[in-house]
């Protein structure tokens, strides 16, 4: 069976599966951390019968992190622009090395092959 942990400060922790006929620990219940229309709860508290959702503000406002810290500047279209263009002259760099790279390995087959057929001429006159 599927069972839910909460922990000390009864705020839900995890899930496991145990079996059927083993006894439920005291730190966890077969409720399911949802709401009534079956969607997720926002930090679900065990009130001893039922999951208790925070509301989405009390949410944010408890685990709202910073997205960028302060002393990082924001990035400007003309940096933006200007990394887009470094990544398309990487990639045209890559292109280049592998059409080398390719054209190199043809000239080997190629020459390979003439020394063959030269080989061929000499032992058939």
């Amino acid at each position: 069976m599927l069972i839910y942990y909460f922990d000390d400060t009864k705020r839900f922790a995890y899930t496991d599966v145990i079996a059927d006929d083993e006894t439920i620990p005291t730190n966890a219940t077969t409720v399911a951390p949802v709401n009534a229309d079956g969607t997720g709860m926002y930090a679900p508290s065990w009130s001893g019968t039922e999951w208790v959702s925070m509301t989405k503000e009390e949410f944010d406002k408890e685990f709202a992190q910073q997205q960028r810290p302060d002393n990082v500047p924001a990035v400007t279209p003309a940096e933006k622009q200007e990394a887009q263009q470094m990544l398309t002259v990487a990639k045209l760099q890559a292109d280049v090395d592998a059409l080398k790279k390719s054209q190199e390995q043809g000239a080997a087959i190629l020459a390979t092959l003439m020394k063959q057929q030269a080989t061929n001429a000499k032992e058939a006159n």
